[in-house]
């Protein structure tokens, strides 16, 4: 249970952190790509305010079990926090990544929609830059009118 959210049944915070470390040095040793996202549930307070706290559970739920059902055998996906769920996908490029991401997207339950921003590891950068562009990138996705998904590739990078 230390490893597992008990809500979902994904990976914790924790899992993550010791899975991923593996994945990046896994990449950075053989050379392959990897990427890493961010999915965001839209509009997941309101949900909560309308429906309920324990239909905000049930769907947090729901989530993680279609977005489990888009992935391949050796990703990781975790909840990262809240409404948001973390995804790795090694040995896989920018233009795979957005047609998995975009099935994880379109595979939120209900009319529920949500936002994916995602990067491909550059080869050096740490695991918290790595975060920080995929998270970037979400939130570009939310202001330019959620459900959708953004790849940090797209983002001008500031001098």
């Amino acid at each position: 249970m230390a490893y597992t959210d008990t809500l979902t049944g994904l990976s914790n915070r924790r899992a993550w952190q010791s899975r991923f470390a593996e994945m990046l040095l896994g990449a950075r040793v053989e050379g392959r790509p990897l990427t890493v996202a961010i999915a965001d549930l839209d509009r997941f307070k309101r949900y909560n305010d309308t429906h309920g706290h324990l239909a905000g559970d049930d769907l947090l739920t729901a989530t993680a079990t279609a977005f489990r059902a888009q992935l391949r055998e050796g990703d990781l996906i975790a909840r990262w926090g809240g409404e948001e769920f973390v995804v790795a996908l090694p040995d896989c490029g920018d233009a795979e990544a957005a047609e998995i991401l975009d099935r994880l997207r379109a595979a939120a339950p209900g009319a529920e929609t949500c936002s994916i921003g995602y990067a491909v590891w550059n080869g050096s950068e740490s695991a918290e830059r790595l975060l920080e562009r995929a998270d970037a990138a979400l939130y570009v996705a939310k202001d330019s009118g959620r459900d959708r998904v953004r790849s940090a590739a797209a983002i001008p990078v500031a001098s």
